[in-house]
């Protein structure tokens, strides 16, 4: 009897696998509890409003591995990517802040809010800005994986390890208490704990070349 395969759900990771197993001429069968596919990338209506959670950031599909896997998915030749000039915006207290994927543009305008704060300011969009984790990735399982596969992630991992020493067990929250500027204390905490998707407690070190996922230009 041929192997086949059984995924839970059918949401983007699911989808993908059940693809990825055809390919490899799997047969396999995909369970999902609600009565359309998706997963979290779906949408609901709600009170005329259109509720979209997720599919609005696609990151690190700009270049690089994930932007290999839509390919090999069919996905990039079939859809048009949208890449804009900033992520979100937060307002309150009488402010705004864009979070521009420009990296000069950001600064600036924080700075504009909170000049007393500049030395984080720098810290923070040098970080977001900085070295991409995801230059580590694979698209190769684990188990498939080569001594020479596993050592091509060392020139991306070892210039990183200052930045894991640097933040570790220091949270976005934790950083965020340290800005003087009320309102930028709020709106670093909100870069990704936010309302609707809470991550409490998330780690600093998580966020290294976190904007440079979202910018088209991004090298492979």
């Amino acid at each position: 009897m041929s192997k086949s395969i059984l995924i839970a759900g059918a949401g983007i990771s699911g989808l993908s696998a059940g693809i990825y197993a055809r390919m490899n001429g799997f047969p396999c069968t995909i369970f999902e509890m609600n009565t359309i596919p998706g997963g979290l990338c779906t949408a609901w209506e709600r009170k005329g409003y259109t509720w979209d959670i997720s599919m609005h950031m696609l990151t690190a599909s700009a270049g690089g591995p994930i932007h290999q896997m839509w390919e090999e998915l069919g996905i990039a030749q079939k859809f048009k990517f949208h890449y804009h000039d900033h992520m979100s915006v937060v307002e309150g207290m009488g402010q705004k802040l864009r979070w521009s994927v420009d990296q000069n543009q950001l600064e600036a305008d924080m700075l504009a809010i909170s000049p007393e704060d500049a030395k984080l300011i720098r810290e923070f969009t040098g970080l977001i800005f900085g070295r991409d984790m995801m230059k580590a990735a694979s698209l190769k399982p684990g188990k498939l994986q080569s001594i020479f596969d596993k050592l091509k992630i060392l020139p991306v991992i070892l210039p990183l390890i200052p930045t894991f020493i640097k933040y570790n067990n220091v949270t976005v929250q934790d950083f965020a208490t340290r800005f003087k500027h009320p309102f930028l204390r709020e709106a670093i905490r909100l870069f990704i704990d936010a309302p609707g998707w809470p991550m409490p407690r998330f780690p600093m070190a998580i966020l290294a070349g976190f904007m440079v996922k979202l910018i088209l230009d991004d090298p492979a």
